[in-house]
């Protein structure tokens, strides 16, 4: 019998599939109407001491690491490799930027999307791979210090 967490994993697959497509297809830009309330955000934070330099597009580069932090996750759940969780996120990230040029006038594609994509499902693999390693290491001490699978630099992530 599968896990609860193996179940919730698998649960989590179609409903992140179809944000994806609705956020990377939407034919304009989602954070269009979102215009106004970034810029009384953004304000806030120059008020609050953030850098002048600190803007639309540095929040938009952290938006999009989010997006991709769960496909990393998933990723490394079923591939149990960090660099394949990034790959996987550089190819989905293609994807959705080669839709955008091609079907989507009003959309328009850009490396460091794909820049940012991709540190996001790396960053997901990681954060997944260390939480892995933490719950191996509390539960059995005794493989703390073992490599326990694939040679991605995360002693006992697997």
């Amino acid at each position: 019998m599968k896990s609860p967490v193996h179940l919730w994993a698998m649960a989590t697959v179609p409903g992140y599939a179809v944000a994806l497509v609705l956020i990377g297809f939407w034919p304009s830009p989602v954070d269009a109407q979102a215009g106004p309330w970034l810029d009384r955000l953004i304000g806030w934070l120059h008020g609050a001491g953030v850098p002048e330099w600190f803007g639309y597009a540095q929040i938009e580069f952290g938006a999009n690491i989010a997006f991709f932090v769960p496909l990393g996750v998933l990723a490394y759940w079923w591939l149990r490799r960090i660099w394949a969780a990034g790959l996987a996120g550089l190819g989905v990230s293609m994807l959705v930027e080669a839709g955008q040029l091609v079907f989507l006038p009003a959309r328009y594609p850009s490396l460091l999307d794909l820049l940012a994509n991709t540190l996001g499902a790396v960053g997901g693999a990681v954060l997944l791979a260390l939480v892995l390693r933490w719950y191996r290491r509390r539960e059995n001490p005794a493989i703390a210090g073992r490599q326990c699978g694939g040679g991605d630099g995360v002693r006992g992530a697997r």
